[in-house]
């Protein structure tokens, strides 16, 4: 299965450069990470949220968590996480669980932490589960280009302390 269409013209639209990096089938990141021999911590993961104004996609690194109350504040709206279950009408070529962290490919406003500025390459799911999309720094922020960002997320044990919040 190539990576998703939608995926693949809005990288040639913007002209960025990419490399595909396949892999045994995986769902979860650390796995995924370990079998295509790349740090897990260049990892990105998306989570798509919404509210009455319409749905946003968090970009967090995938050994993160987000905390919905610091993306709401930066955002200044009262988002929720959607359910996977929900999400294909928005991402109709994209396998369950597989979307792709480039909201704008899928006219979706992105809202992505600060931690990715200091990647030296991105990876992105490319809409399976058997191949990713490496990005480097400078082409992932182009994408990312006039979308909000901020520290919306933090190591999952730090991100307990803030689930009440």
């Amino acid at each position: 299965m190539p990576i998703a269409q939608t995926l693949q013209h809005f990288l040639q639209d913007a002209r960025i450069d990419y490399q595909l990096v396949t892999h045994p089938y995986s769902e979860r990141a650390l796995h995924t990470a370990t079998s295509a021999q790349i740090p897990v911590s260049s990892m990105t993961k998306a989570i798509i949220l919404n509210d009455t104004e319409g749905y946003v996609m968090a970009v967090i690194p995938s050994t993160n968590r987000l905390v919905l109350h610091w993306i709401n504040v930066c955002m200044d709206r009262n988002l929720h996480m959607v359910r996977e279950k929900e999400l294909t009408h928005l991402f109709p070529d994209c396998a369950p669980g597989a979307v792709p962290a480039v909201g704008a490919a899928y006219n979706m406003t992105t809202c992505w932490d600060d931690e990715l500025s200091y990647m030296p390459d991105i990876y992105i799911e490319g809409g399976n589960h058997i191949e990713l999309v490496q990005l480097a720094r400078k082409y992932y922020k182009k994408l990312l280009k006039q979308q909000p960002h901020a520290a919306i997320s933090c190591d999952p044990e730090e991100a307990m302390a803030y689930s009440n919040v």
